[in-house]
């Protein structure tokens, strides 16, 4: 039994140690489907939107009609704001069962639980930045010291 328990923890970062998330089953997401007790699970995360769904700006339907179940595709497709990604009324309950790579991935991009839900097009633009600010930094920093050192060997 003990065993079992640790099971439905992981690590939520890979990198940082922020804490454990609960591990949710699609079996469990799917038991919160009703608009008294509402998840979804968006980007491999699951999120408690029962208090918020009544206040959506495009009507309670549009997330009852995605209760218990992956909306990732939907949430994306009406194009969320920074500010909707981080309401208040809506509460983290854990990793989708399955999800834990690509929440990893996330985490790997620099996405943390005080974010909101995560936003992959800007997730995705940061870590392929990386590589190029990397060879930036190592392009120009011996350009930086061959023209220290021309100014220095003028001055001579």
């Amino acid at each position: 039994r003990f065993l079992f328990s640790i099971k439905r923890w992981v690590l939520a970062s890979p990198r940082r140690s922020i804490g454990l998330m609960r591990l949710v089953s699609r079996d469990e997401l799917a038991r919160h489907a009703t608009k008294d007790d509402l998840w979804i699970a968006l980007h491999g995360l699951v999120y408690d939107v029962t208090a918020f769904a009544p206040e959506h700006p495009g009507g309670g339907d549009l997330i009852y009609a995605v209760a218990g179940q992956q909306a990732s595709d939907d949430f994306e497709d009406a194009l969320h704001s920074t500010a909707a990604r981080q309401e208040t009324k809506i509460s983290l309950k854990g990793i989708l069962e399955g999800c834990e790579e690509e929440v990893a991935r996330w985490k790997a991009a620099g996405w943390d639980e005080t974010m909101g839900i995560p936003d992959p097009e800007k997730l995705e633009n940061k870590s392929s930045m990386l590589p190029k600010l990397a060879f930036g930094i190592a392009i120009m920093v011996p350009a930086i010291a061959l023209i220290i050192w021309q100014s220095q060997r003028r001055r001579a």
